[in-house]
């Protein structure tokens, strides 16, 4: 090797493809320990993954990686890298420039290099299930706990989707601009919001069936599953009351509406007051 191929002016460029068998950085400067075909051996008493270089992860150009902005990589152990060596033939300073998925054919044993946490199971694909299998139109971004972020870009039916990889709550925005937001609880209740553009209207639906809606004209709709609508504290209604039953209260002797009654005496209601002497009225006379 001469001395210039290992520099960075006129130097030689050679490059890897590997597998990442430690991805925590102690230093936390986005790095990870990278076994390289060619160069190191599958035999880990020889070459432990711990004495292997550390390979600094490329970040596309979206991230600024300075002064703690950007972003952090994603690649997990087991997952297979290509890149080049900044040093040259020296090979102790790797740089990942992308990760490769492909297809696992074999168990692979994790116990030799070139295996980690992820990668080892036969007959598994490393694309995300969720990719369009015939047009490639949508774009899927999944992380390792089963988040998953949905752009969906078929003519038609494009949309935004967002699903919690555990109880798989889910956010989207449809072509028509329609949000549904649905979270499911672990005990398996599910609640669903909806803003509706195309009709104008909002609605939410609780586990129970009960559903609150608003209206295009602004008309507020509450159906209680359980036909109770309770509201606490003090209420003012400005406008008028329309009851198709009868109207309670917990005041007194607890009247309705239809029982009570007022005791008016002479000369104090105006023209409607009885004369000659009281009288008890109700909203039935």
């Amino acid at each position: 090797m001469k001395r210039q191929d290992d520099q960075f002016v006129g130097g030689q460029f050679d490059w890897f493809i590997g597998v990442v068998e430690d991805n925590l950085d102690q230093q936390l400067r986005n790095r990870v320990k990278v076994r390289c075909f060619g160069y190191h051996t599958e035999d880990k008493a020889e070459l432990p993954t711990k004495d292997l270089p550390y390979a600094t992860v490329m970040m596309p150009t979206t991230g600024p990686s300075v002064e703690g902005i950007g972003m952090n990589h994603q690649l997990l152990t087991g997952s297979w890298v290509v890149g080049f060596f900044r040093d040259g033939p020296s090979a102790q300073d790797p740089i990942i420039m992308g990760s490769i998925g492909s297809y696992t054919s074999q168990a692979r044993d994790p116990n030799l290099g070139f295996s980690g946490a992820y990668g080892n199971k036969a007959g598994v694909f490393d694309r995300p299930e969720e990719i369009d299998k015939f047009n490639n139109l949508n774009q899927v971004t999944k992380t390792v706990a089963g988040h998953l972020v949905e752009l969906d870009n078929r003519p038609a039916v494009e949309r935004l989707s967002i699903t919690h990889g555990t109880n798989e709550s889910n956010v989207s925005i449809d072509q028509e601009g329609i949000i549904t937001a649905i979270s499911n609880g672990t005990d398996g209740t599910q609640h669903r919001l909806i803003l509706d553009p195309s009709l104008n209207q909002i609605r939410i639906t609780h586990f129970s069936g009960t559903q609150i809606k608003i209206l295009p004209e602004g008309t507020v709709e509450i159906n209680s599953a359980n036909d109770t609508v309770n509201i606490k504290g003090n209420t003012t209604v400005t406008g008028t009351i329309h009851a198709t039953g009868d109207i309670s209260t917990d005041a007194g002797n607890a009247p309705t509406l239809a029982t009570h009654t007022h005791t008016e005496v002479p000369g104090t209601g105006g023209s409607s007051s009885p004369t000659p002497g009281t009288q008890e009225t109700s909203v039935a006379n």
